[in-house]
């Protein structure tokens, strides 16, 4: 019998995500190191192995951790400062002055709390589209144990027909925002055991010339990584495509965010090119982008263009729980469309995991559990009152649950939380400082008041 790492012994269910998309009754798995040794039935594997660690499986499912397609780690201290306004509102009057007012301690504990909430529902890996503080979210992820994307926010045109950045935070040259993206990828792309990567940004596109969008490409070319962009998320930016397009720059390596106003016309070029789309539903829900009511998501997905699903940010979609975003993806079209059928859980799990590990340029490594592959494993108990009865694992994990029933995380065969208890961070520690930091920073933004309820608030002034 030989002894692994870890032996996760006899789960009611295993979600293998594999090729076949083999669902285990009564499954285990071994780890050995970072790498999954194998995974099968209960029955194959107790004779083979012995752990050091033994996670018993009764009562719980097992699948590919979750990757967060699209997740703004340093805004998570926003969260509340961007409800109920429009999207160049919640931009130019609410986002753009916290980030303006932030510094890099309070960025450094909002990635934190952010990979909290993460680790606490499930998620394994996040793509975090870009800000002026990588380094921050990188190294909360050295501590977090999290697997992620970092990049550095570029731009070289402060004003545009949407509005005008803060001069505050936002002021440098475009040689100097070039090179200072291009350092981050330098830096962090491969580092701590290739657990970090990091990936360009075109954050929005109405912030860029012609020729930064160019050399920004050219950039990602040349490091092999992705470039990030939010791309026709509302119907100022219902062009995006076609301007990408001219200047010939649309790849395998893209990965665009919200896409709620594409063309039929260009769903061919999407699939052609081989595009990657993050769908953020709880965000446009929030924000009223129309990805729902004019998002062409089920024609992606029957076109098989990859799309994964993304919680956008604290401010945005409020919350960030792949759970609640399988939901929405699933549920939202069935009811726009009027049609039951159509966007089935199957197709839900998929952009959490496969697909997500796929946008992110890591599915030979992550997005399934499969021989030789990361050992990146989300945990649920489902001996809980809105699991049972399991008849469906994977309806019930998208129709029935929510992130809180995340049990155990593993990520790169390390144990980030165990029986719901996070081992690599300080919550009741970093909850508190999230707390103090926040109001601080909103009140330094001048938006104290702005985001309090409309209700009349007594008691002790905050």
């Amino acid at each position: 019998m030989r002894e692994v790492d870890i032996l996760i012994k006899d789960a009611e269910w295993i979600l293998t995500l594999d090729k076949e998309r083999r669902i285990i009754r009564s499954g285990s798995m071994a780890i050995v190191g970072d790498r999954i040794e194998e995974v099968g039935s209960h029955r194959d594997l107790a004779g083979k192995y012995r752990g050091k660690k033994v996670i018993r499986g009764r009562n719980k499912l097992v699948l590919p951790g979750f990757v967060e397609g699209h997740c703004h780690n340093t805004q998570h201290l926003g969260r509340g400062a961007g409800d109920d306004v429009d999207i160049q509102r919640w931009l130019f009057e609410r986002i753009y002055p916290l980030e303006a007012m932030m510094t890099s301690d309070e960025a450094r504990l909002a990635a934190l709390h952010c990979q909290l909430e993460m680790i606490k529902t499930g998620t394994t890996c996040f793509i975090d589209p870009g800000s002026y503080y990588p380094e921050e979210t990188a190294r909360s992820a050295e501590v977090s144990g999290m697997r992620g994307i970092v990049c550095r926010t570029s731009f070289d045109q402060p004003v545009s027909a949407i509005g005008k950045l803060p001069s505050t935070c936002f002021t440098e040259t475009p040689e100097e925002a070039l090179q200072r993206a291009e350092e981050t990828v330098k830096q962090w792309h491969g580092a701590w055991n290739d657990r970090i990567r990091a990936s360009f940004s075109i954050r929005v596109i109405q912030n860029y010339s012609d020729s930064m969008c160019v050399k920004v490409k050219e950039l990602a070319d040349t490091y092999g990584v992705l470039v990030q962009s939010h791309i026709a998320g509302a119907p100022f930016s219902a062009r995006d495509i076609e301007r990408l397009e001219r200047l010939g720059i649309i790849d395998h390596n893209w990965l665009m965010i919200h896409m709620g106003w594409v063309s039929p016309g260009e769903l061919r070029l999407l699939k052609e090119k081989d595009v990657k789309v993050a769908h953020c539903p709880g965000a446009s829900l929030h924000g009223g982008f129309g990805s729902i009511s004019h998002g062409l998501f089920p024609e992606m997905v029957e076109m098989g263009i990859t799309i994964c699903l993304g919680s956008d940010a604290a401010p945005a979609g409020n919350y960030v729980d792949m759970v609640r975003n399988m939901y929405l993806a699933s549920c939202c079209f069935k009811d726009a469309r009027l049609d039951a059928r159509i966007m089935p859980p199957e197709v839900a799990v998929e952009m959490a995991t496969v697909n997500g590990a796929r946008a992110a340029l890591w599915e030979d490594k992550i997005g399934s559990l499969e021989t030789g592959k990361k050992a990146d494993i989300a945990i649920f108990d489902i001996d809980r009152p809105e699991w049972r009865p399991v008849l469906n694992p994977v309806a019930n994990l998208v129709y029935s649950a929510n992130g809180s029933s995340a049990d155990t995380v593993i990520v790169d065969g390390k144990i980030l939380m165990e029986g719901r208890r996070v081992l690599t961070l300080n919550e009741e520690e970093i909850l508190a400082e999230s707390q103090k930091a926040a109001e601080s920073l909103a009140e330094r933004a001048g938006l104290e008041k702005v985001v309090r309820s409309s209700w009349p608030i007594l008691g002790v002034e905050l």
